[in-house]
C-alpha cells in the first residue's frame, strides 16, 4: 500500500497543531524541531521579529516560560489553505501574578518540507500586563521576504 504525500495544506494544519501540543507540554526540543532554520516570527506584529531557530529558542520560548510568565494555547479555529494556516488562538496564562487571556489571529506558513518558516501573530497586549511582556518596538521594515510559490 502506498501512502499519498501530504499536501502543503495538511502540513500547515499539522504544524499549527504540533506547535500547540509541544508548547503546552513545554517540550522545547520538539517545538524547535518544527521550525525552519531561517524562520521569521513576529509576535506581535510591530515588535522586533525573531529570525532563525536559535533566536526563537531564546526570544519566543525562554522569554515565555519564566517565573513571571506562563502561557497555554488553545486553537479556537484553524483555516488552512495552500502552505498557510490562519489561526484564531486563545492564549491563557499568568503574567506577573495576574491571570491573562489574550486572543490572537495568527498566520502560519510552512516550507516545502513542512517546517514552519513564518509566523505573524496579531494581538493587542492588555494594558495591565503590557509592561511585563518585554516587547521591543520595531522601527525597521515589517514585511516578510517573498516566498517562491513555484507559479
Amino acid at each position: 500500500m502506498t501512502t499519498e504525500p501530504k499536501s502543503l495544506t495538511e502540513l500547515a494544519r499539522e504544524a499549527v497543531l504540533a506547535h500547540v501540543r509541544h508548547w503546552n507540554a513545554q517540550d522545547k526540543e520538539s517545538w524547535l524541531g518544527l521550525l525552519a532554520e531561517d524562520v521569521a516570527y513576529e509576535d506581535p506584529v510591530g515588535t522586533v521579529a525573531a529570525r532563525g531557530r536559535d533566536v526563537m529558542s531564546v526570544q519566543a520560548w525562554d522569554k515565555s516560560f519564566t517565573p513571571e510568565k506562563l502561557w497555554v494555547l488553545e486553537p479556537v479555529l484553524i483555516i488552512a489553505c495552500g502552505r498557510e494556516a490562519q489561526v484564531h488562538m486563545r492564549n491563557h496564562g499568568a503574567v506577573a501574578g495576574r491571570p491573562a487571556c489574550v486572543d490572537s489571529i495568527e498566520l502560519w506558513r510552512v516550507n516545502d518540507d513542512g517546517l514552519i518558516d513564518s509566523v505573524r501573530a496579531f494581538w493587542e497586549p492588555p494594558a495591565e500586563i503590557h509592561a511585563h511582556l518585554g516587547l521591543a518596538s520595531w522601527t525597521g521594515p515589517t514585511e516578510l521576504p517573498a516566498v517562491d510559490r513555484g507559479d
